[in-house]
């Protein structure tokens, strides 16, 4: 059967085994494009997108990433064609738009991808009629936010955007717009962000700081709300780390000595200054102590950061291992002598609950959770000296560090039950239905 075909509710039953009374329930279309499918099953976080039924609040999840074909490898899908739909779960689909329509026309990308693009748009608004989609929900107030509103007014939903970064902050620190692609400047970036977010029936973003940023740039405060990271951990950073049992098999793959890495978890991307974590390692080195620096994740940098690894004489000292899955990342986050997080979002919450010491730019939520002496090492942003500084007096200490990695975890644990945050989540919800 067609992902696009029209399916009547006998089978719609049968096909994801809900009772009857199942069906007066809404479903709920998320359109994001943080990962696509590839990625998620490469990383083991499927259940960032299967906590998005909320425990059954919604019937039925679809999550689409309107252009994956643009970041999948070409093993995965063809790049160009018609959407392809993933059936997860019973409640949950994954729908994967093409970077083109068509083969013949890769050589004129924007009419390509512009034909992709509404095509997609087309079939979406089909099946929000067709399967009683309740809320539209959309990843970022740009490209999606675009999408998503437009989408959300031809069909009388409500619209839901999860702002999950300062835009601003983003563009100061980078110099340019946050999709220069597609949007060329940043005064058109701050146009789109203003016009979006002031029509939007609820904005969600992870922490205040995110939240703020939208209503500077125009959304209604008393459309706003926090939805943490919580929910879409895996399971095995809630797993104590005095329980997990040590891979030993796996630091030898890596050729890594547990207790004496310093760990970077993240995209090696301009925004997430990866190049302070290196210059911090180099300092660390200088003052004597024999650790090794770890990049988690993949990015644009990547070479960049090896070249300059090698100016500073540490390059044999520092190893990239690429995108990691969740055990794999839990072992990391629970042997690090310390993680250097210039900026990060739901990885830093894997660290604390890791029970890992963390030294974090003063940045983002990352204040909300690390407090100097309480639960890590704040420092100013993008002071990697003070950076180093923070991340020796974890290494000389281990005690200390120990205390740190601890009360991380305890704060982490209290911040992002899941339980508590899927619950604010329905009640958010049910407003906007109501």
């Amino acid at each position: 059967m067609s992902p696009w075909e029209p399916v009547d509710a006998t089978v719609l039953k049968v096909r994801s085994g809900l009772q009857e009374t199942d069906e007066r329930r809404p479903g709920l279309l998320v359109i994001d494009t943080s990962y696509t499918l590839e990625m998620i099953k490469e990383r083991g976080i499927e259940n960032s997108v299967l906590c998005r039924d909320l425990d059954g609040f919604f019937r039925h999840v679809w999550s689409v990433h309107p252009f994956a074909t643009l970041l999948t490898s070409d093993s995965w899908a063809p790049r160009f064609g018609k959407p392809v739909s993933h059936e997860l779960s019973a409640r949950h689909t994954f729908i994967e738009g093409k970077v083109g329509r068509f083969a013949a026309l890769r050589r004129l990308f924007p009419l390509n991808f512009l034909l992709a693009q509404t095509g997609l748009f087309l079939e979406l608004r089909r099946l929000v009629r067709r399967e009683a989609v309740g809320v539209i929900r959309v990843g970022d107030p740009l490209y999606l936010g675009l999408f998503g509103l437009l989408l959300a007014r031809l069909t009388s939903l409500p619209l839901l955007i999860r702002v999950n970064g300062n835009n601003e902050k983003i563009r100061k620190t980078t110099g340019s717009p946050v999709f220069p692609r597609l949007f060329r400047s940043a005064r058109i970036e701050r146009r789109v962000e203003r016009f979006v977010l002031a029509r939007a029936d609820l904005i969600a973003a992870p922490n205040q700081d995110n939240l703020d940023y939208a209503v500077a740039f125009g959304a209604d405060p008393e459309r706003t709300t926090i939805f943490r990271y919580g929910n879409l951990l895996a399971d095995e950073h809630l797993l104590d780390p005095g329980e997990r049992k040590l891979d030993e098999d796996f630091f030898e793959r890596l050729s890594l000595r547990p207790g004496k890495y310093l760990l970077a978890v993240g995209r090696l991307s301009a925004p997430k200054c990866p190049e302070d974590v290196l210059e911090a390692f180099a300092k660390v080195r200088e003052a004597g102590f024999d650790v090794d620096l770890v990049y988690a994740g993949e990015g644009p940098m990547q070479a960049h950061i090896e070249e300059k690894a090698k100016g500073l004489g540490v390059e044999r000292r520092v190893r990239f291992i690429g995108n990691q899955n969740q055990a794999a990342l839990a072992q990391l986050n629970a042997n690090a002598a310390a993680v250097l997080s210039p900026l990060t979002g739901r990885a830093l919450s894997e660290s604390a609950l890791g029970a890992a010491p963390i030294v974090a730019y003063d940045l983002d939520w990352q204040g909300d959770l690390i407090q100097t002496g309480i639960t890590g090492e704040l420092v100013p942003f993008r002071r990697p000296d003070l950076m180093a500084e923070s991340t020796i007096r974890l290494v000389r200490d281990p005690d200390y560090a120990r205390r740190m990695g601890r009360a991380a975890r305890a704060k982490a644990l209290e911040m992002l039950d899941p339980q508590a945050l899927n619950e604010h989540e329905r009640q958010q919800y049910a407003k906007l239905l109501d």
